[in-house]
């Protein structure tokens, strides 16, 4: 597969493809398994109907529900509306890294040495990418197939091919917007970043105008839009061709974009109007300042600042999660009270209580402990980058013992984690007495602290994977935080055994705004946390980096 940079492209990605591919698989198969469990027996009917008012009620969050009373109805409302999101990020990681980040690692001065022109070289990649997304639409596809055959249910082979290639062509438009910011700007993280904030902007206009009639304009904004239009697998709705071929048109000038500006600009630079900047050169030689930045003064202020902008992001962006359920906490708790007290919550573990705590736990904590794990997987792939790429090399050429950087690293990711958290935990304060909602102050700090535990385990799992694979550590890690949640989400439903209940992180977590933190756990999970980290420093003081 080394015979050109296509197959090249697709080559690097192999393993992400069977990682990802496989995990999304397996949550097909667990979807299928929870629809058969959910809504069997004698009370079949009124599950269904119980279902449809829980659909109805959170509908600004999942989207509305179509035929939920169906396989592919469920299938659409449970995973189609989460697993397009993961694939659009894991889609825009690969598009600012096949060119920028190649840039970055010093490996496209290589290839461009060589007789290939920058515009088949961007183009080759491109299609690389469109390739491996497609792969890992195939392995999932082949996952609800084989659960629906499993479980002796009817599902149509060809409208889920179609519902997967609409999450692909989704997931292509962040990939390409990302391959695009790239040619702008002379970061990967910053490339990224951009294209991370503009999928979470249009995500929420989507949902806005989805929910409030005012404001349906904005959909047409937002590629979620045209990919909601379709819906294969529900046979009320079906597929808009239409709004996919929309899809596929936006694709075309954001590639085309992307190879202008690449062959217009300098190499490991980004494309500037304007070629009368700053003169750099004076009498002959280049004006270097040494840095005097406290910023700059050891690793640990260095990873923090670096950590900043990120915790930033995620932190204002969960605040205004927790903004939007507070400002219309009384009209979703209405409609919360009696769905709480249904079979089918009562199966997937919510208690038959109308308090504010318990309702907060349902709309609030069961989202934020996702998230809180989601950004603790991303400080994972902060490290192992830092090796995949060669910087590791340069920093550990200094007398700076390996021991030290890794314990600093993860000390870093604690303390952004807990200033994340914090954020939250503030906004989440004023924002209940600002709109009078009652709360337990001491289970509110005990729920704030847990989910700091819950980032702490993952941080810990990751780097203790990173030792033995940073290639792989990431896939492996996040593969792990969800299985962990559909467990933990699932498993009355499922009626899976205690012990492997037990062994989810949500699990231990619990509902610590309604039952308190339980303590217990949580010092076992830190407990394992320092372990990991232990058995991680001695794995990395003994390999070789990049191994």
């Amino acid at each position: 597969m080394l015979r050109n940079i296509f197959l090249k492209t697709i080559r690097d990605y192999r393993l992400q493809i069977l990682i990802l591919g496989g995990w999304v698989a397996l949550l097909m198969l667990f979807i299928v398994q929870a629809y058969t469990s959910l809504f069997s027996g004698p009370d079949r009917i009124k599950l269904m109907a119980d279902y449809k008012k829980g659909i109805q009620g959170l509908s600004f969050f999942i989207g509305k529900g179509y035929d939920t009373d169906t396989l592919g109805g469920f299938i659409t409302i449970e995973v189609m509306g989460i697993v397009p999101v993961v694939l659009a990020i894991f889609a825009l990681m690969v598009g600012s890294a096949i060119i920028r980040g190649e840039e970055e690692k010093g490996s496209l001065d290589l290839l461009l040495s060589m007789p290939h022109s920058r515009t088949s070289v961007l183009l080759q990649k491109w299609a690389g990418m469109v390739i491996v997304l497609c792969s890992i639409g195939l392995i999932s596809w082949l996952g609800l197939i084989g659960g629906a055959i499993s479980s002796n249910l009817t599902l149509d082979a060809e409208l889920a091919a179609v519902a997967h290639l609409n999450m692909v062509l989704l997931a292509l438009i962040f990939g390409s917007l990302a391959l695009l910011f790239g040619q702008l700007v002379e970061s990967r993280k910053t490339a990224a970043g951009w294209t991370g904030g503009i999928l979470a902007a249009t995500f929420l206009m989507n949902s806005l105008a989805d929910t409030i009639n005012s404001l349906q304009w904005l959909g047409y904004f937002t590629p979620f839009h045209y990919y909601s239009l379709s819906k294969p697998l529900v046979p009320s709705i079906g597929t808009d061709w239409g709004a996919m071929a929309i899809q596929a048109a936006i694709l075309i000038p954001l590639v085309l974009a992307a190879v202008v500006l690449y062959v217009r600009r300098d190499h490991s630079g980004a494309f500037n109007l304007s070629k009368n900047g700053k003169a750099v050169l004076t009498k002959g030689y280049y004006e270097v300042t040494e840095p005097n930045s406290l910023w700059l003064a050891n690793n640990f202020g260095f990873g923090l600042k670096t950590a900043l902008p990120g915790l930033l992001i995620w932190g204002l962006g969960i605040s205004a999660y927790i903004l939007i359920i507070m400002s219309s906490f009384n009209n979703l708790r209405d409609s919360m009270i009696p769905l709480l007290g249904s079979d089918l919550y009562k199966q997937l573990g919510f208690q038959a209580l109308a308090t504010n705590e318990n309702i907060l736990s349902a709309l609030l904590l069961l989202f934020m402990m996702l998230l809180c794990a989601a950004y603790a997987v991303v400080q994972v792939a902060s490290w192992t980058v830092e090796e995949n790429e060669g910087r590791l090399e340069l920093i550990l050429s200094t007398p700076e013992s390996r021991w030290r950087l890794l314990t600093i690293r993860f000390s870093v990711t604690m303390l952004s984690s807990a200033l994340m958290i914090g954020i939250t935990a503030v906004t989440y304060a004023l924002s209940s007495g600002l709109f009078d909602v009652a709360v337990d102050t001491g289970k509110s700090v005990e729920a704030f602290f847990g989910l700091w535990i819950v980032c702490v385990i993952v941080e810990a799992i990751g780097f203790g994977l990173a030792a033995f694979g940073p290639g792989w550590a990431v896939a492996i890690c996040s593969g792990l935080v969800v299985l962990s949640y559909i467990v933990q989400v699932l498993a009355s439903a499922l009626n899976l055994p205690e012990w492997m209940i037990n062994l989810s992180v949500f699990h231990q977590y619990g509902t610590p705004l309604v039952n308190g933190l339980a303590w217990t756990p949580q010092f076992i999970m830190l407990t394992l946390s320092a372990i990991l980290v232990i058995v991680a420093g001695f794995r990395f003081w003994q390999r070789d980096i990049a191994k």
